[in-house]
């Protein structure tokens, strides 16, 4: 669709109305509600000022406590727009963000301690990953790896799928 509507051939102006129109029209693919239409909206919205932001501090190279934040704020914002997806209406995303601000007057603890500490490990692990792998390929990581360490991780990984199975929702789209 980006391509279609213009894509960034045709300037700025355009650029952002494609950016926009496709975002909106894959929220509207989704799901024939205005929750998904938001979804998109705000997709649309995060890439249009990180193109802003990009011309505006064309010369400028964060460093890597600065990539991370970025990878933090990154996280927060699409998890904001991931309630619209979830959310059968406007009035249960309102809720869910209230209580993910801890400011619904019902909210109670969903995780305890103990889960919340492996969320922020896991999410803390996922966006270092991401700032330490921006200047690197994939497969220069696994070429400079020895593979006794590869073969470590891919267990680990794959122990850690195994069990896990059974305790998550099912897949999202099985709902549609």
């Amino acid at each position: 669709m980006y391509i279609p509507l213009g894509g960034n051939r045709y300037g700025v102006t355009r650029t952002y109305f494609a950016l926009m129109g496709t975002m909106l029209l894959g929220g509207l693919w989704h799901g024939a509600s205005w929750t998904f239409v938001v979804w998109g909206g705000l997709h649309g919205l995060y890439l249009a000022v990180e193109r802003v932001l990009r011309a505006r501090f064309a010369g400028y190279r964060p460093g890597r406590f600065e990539l991370f934040l970025i990878g933090l704020l990154t996280y927060v914002l699409i998890n904001i727009a991931w309630v619209f997806f979830r959310a059968k209406d406007f009035a249960k995303a309102s809720e869910i963000l209230l209580s993910m601000l801890g400011a619904h007057p019902q909210s109670a603890p969903i995780l305890d301690i103990q889960s919340c500490v492996a969320v922020i490990v896991i999410v803390g692990a996922i966006v270092l990953t991401h700032v330490l792998m921006r200047a690197r390929t994939l497969e220069l990581v696994f070429a400079q790896t020895h593979s006794w360490l590869l073969g470590l991780i891919w267990g680990v990984m794959a122990f850690a799928i195994v069990i896990a199975q059974g305790s998550g929702s099912a897949f999202i789209y099985f709902q549609f």
